[in-house]
């Protein structure tokens, strides 16, 4: 009740305030919506209509693999709305999940003026945050996209998006938990023997794989999907299921969730990070793992039949994987079922504004469009009826013939950050029988919304602390989690590790962000 409470008091908050709200204090965003970049002739004003806005190009950017029709799609999309919007062209740019941030930061660096770019906090979203590359979006939103403001206020997504006081992200509007699953080769486990009887502890998962890595020949066991894009390592994050801890996913740092206070510890001071590195270093000695697995750039490693198992997420085990191999099949299960774990921050999804975009207001108005319009938003996220999609009899959206999920020209695109829940659909492999099942699996107890869920203060004071940290964290905090301790054992390299950080300003970061985490949640 308490987080209801503090939600209602900082919408209203939010609406009485917001037309004196003009800076994001403590993130380096402009002074306000005109510093852009805008000029009066092609800003769009409240009321316009088309024959008052000269037609733009939005350029956005997001990480993934372009779709082949994606451009032909999103060209028929403009002109076919040109009188609502007057946007010319939607110049959609996709990088791969190793090269996103890289590429992002040197555009935002550069003060490069593109309009929108996908932001997660698993992705991209802290980094940018303490770079100042959002921009405030309340006033702007209220003139440009009110019925999308409003279903965040509703659905209470703008404290977990906010910084300051202002709404610096739009999340997508799906409910979720990333606690993993494991998935097998079921072809090859029958093939060749493999006991998948019990997968339910880290000990069945280390039984499991030393007995394939004796049977499977001429495959990876295992790919601990670590780092390829996100921070945490696989193993890592199994383990959070098993000591209950949050997955913070910020700076390393984590909780206890039975805790009564978010007590935040460095995530290498930890039992958990120490099993985490254990393992992994005796997969990594045994072969189990790659040795290349730091440099490693296929992200479907495990669907184009290279390795044997793999860490996901439950609805993809529920939605299908698209296996680019002939024959082969998988399997899934759970480890600790009845292990507490965070549902996922609206920010596990989400589109932000560059804060030196060239068309904010225009790119505002699409969004608002995609929550209002229903046949828009097909046509956004699905395509094309007859091109790119056909409907089976119960209305699901399916591929046309010759088509599939590998194949795809459109359907099935990285459009996570879009999705609106009044108009979201079954499509392509996401049946509806699979969209129900995962919702009633997240029914659980053992779910559970983490108290610190949009912690991100200002942390503009101890930026050079932070910057250390995560640079640690690249050069030997994501090398243990591989598995590579160079020749010591755990504990000594653990400590090493735990020693660079404190030299690095450890207690510093940690008094500013308890202190912040306990305004957090008491307000």
């Amino acid at each position: 009740m308490k987080k209801k409470t503090i939600l209602h008091k900082l919408t209203a908050a939010l609406l009485t305030g917001t037309l004196l709200l003009s800076l994001l204090t403590g993130c380096g965003a402009p002074s306000a919506p005109s510093d852009t970049g805008n000029s009066p002739e092609t800003a769009a004003q409240p009321g316009s209509t088309a024959s008052d806005l000269e037609p733009v190009t939005l350029k956005l950017w997001s990480c993934s693999d372009k779709y082949a029709a994606q451009d032909e799609i999103l060209a028929k999309f403009c002109e076919k709305y040109k009188d609502q919007l007057n946007i010319e062209k939607i110049e959609y740019n996709f990088v791969s999940f190793g090269d996103y941030e890289d590429k992002m930061t040197s555009l935002v660096a550069g003060g490069d003026n593109f309009d929108g770019f996908f932001v997660a906090d698993w992705m991209l979203y802290s980094k940018m945050a303490n770079k100042g590359a959002f921009l405030p979006l309340d006033s702007l939103m209220q003139q440009y996209a009110p019925t999308l403001y409003k279903a965040y206020q509703d659905n209470g997504s703008l404290t977990a998006c906010s910084i300051d006081g202002q709404l610096v992200a739009l999340p997508w509007v799906q409910q979720k938990s990333s606690k993993p699953v494991v998935f097998y080769r079921k072809d090859l486990a029958e093939k060749y023997g493999v006991n998948v009887s019990s997968l339910e502890t880290i000990e069945d998962l280390d039984a499991f794989l030393t007995e394939a890595h004796e049977k499977v020949p001429d495959i990876i066991t295992f790919e601990s999907g670590f780092p390829r894009g996100n921070t945490y390592s696989d193993v890592l994050a199994i383990l959070n299921a098993k000591y209950e801890m949050d997955a913070l996913n910020y700076h390393m740092l984590t909780f206890d969730l039975n805790s009564d206070k978010a007590s935040l510890s460095p995530i290498e001071q930890t039992d958990m990070f120490k099993e985490a590195v254990t393992w992994m270093k005796k997969w990594y000695e045994e072969g189990i793992v790659s040795k290349n697995e730091l440099s490693e750039t296929d992200t479907k490693m495990f669907e184009n039949g290279k390795t044997f198992a793999k860490v996901g997420l439950m609805g993809d085990a529920l939605q299908g994987i698209v296996f680019n191999v002939n024959d082969a099949e998988y399997g899934f299960a759970e480890p600790y079922p009845d292990g507490k774990f965070r549902m996922d921050s609206p920010l596990n999804n989400a589109f932000a504004i560059n804060k030196n975009a060239a068309n904010p207001e225009r790119l505002l108005m699409l969004l608002e469009l995609l929550n209002t319009d229903e046949e828009a938003y097909d046509m956004f996220m699905y395509g094309i009826e007859g091109e790119t999609y056909v409907k089976d009899q119960n209305g699901a959206l399916q591929y046309p013939e010759g088509q599939d999920a590998s194949t795809s020209v459109y359907l099935g695109w990285f459009n996570w950050p879009f999705v609106r829940e009044q108009f979201n659909k079954p499509s392509g492999r996401i049946t509806q029988e699979a969209l129900d099942a995962e919702q009633e699996w997240l029914k659980k107890d053992n779910f559970v919304v983490s108290p610190l869920t949009g912690f991100n203060p200002d942390t503009s004071t101890i930026k050079t602390e932070l910057a250390q940290r995560d640079q640690l964290y690249d050069e030997q905090g994501k090398l243990l989690l591989a598995g590579i301790t160079s020749g010591d054992d755990v504990d000594t390299a653990i400590q090493k590790y735990i020693d660079s950080q404190k030299a690095a300003g450890l207690d510093k970061i940690m008094n500013f962000m308890q202190e912040e985490a306990d305004k957090y949640t008491t307000k």
